[in-house]
């Protein structure tokens, strides 16, 4: 960081995209948090599944796949790694989404 004169401060302070950012910040820190009991539901739920069927289901397997990578875009955007704002402004993850993962 920078020094700041108190120019570039009050000029930093009155820009409505730093503040329309925070305004994202805000819902999409929500969203993350909110994202967590999913995960842990969905855990749960893989959990029971292979206690007493003795497998997995493929459905939510696939659907914490994608939430594993939506959770990931989140953070990137709330850390300001990324700019792209995720679900709701563009497509939930699907499995074209993925990094492969190494074997």
């Amino acid at each position: 960081m920078t020094g700041l004169n108190e120019e570039d401060l009050k000029k930093n302070v009155k820009d409505k995209d730093t503040w329309l950012r925070f305004v994202f910040l805000v819902l999409f820190g929500a969203a993350f948090y909110l994202s967590i009991p999913i995960t842990f539901a969905a855990s749960v739920l893989q959990f029971l599944a292979k206690l007493f069927g003795g497998s997995e289901f493929p459905g939510v397997s696939e659907f914490g796949e994608n939430l594993a990578v939506y959770q990931g875009q989140l953070t990137r955007y709330l850390t300001y790694a990324s700019d792209d704002k995720p679900f709701p402004f563009a497509p939930f993850p699907s499995k074209k989404d993925r990094l492969p993962v190494a074997q």
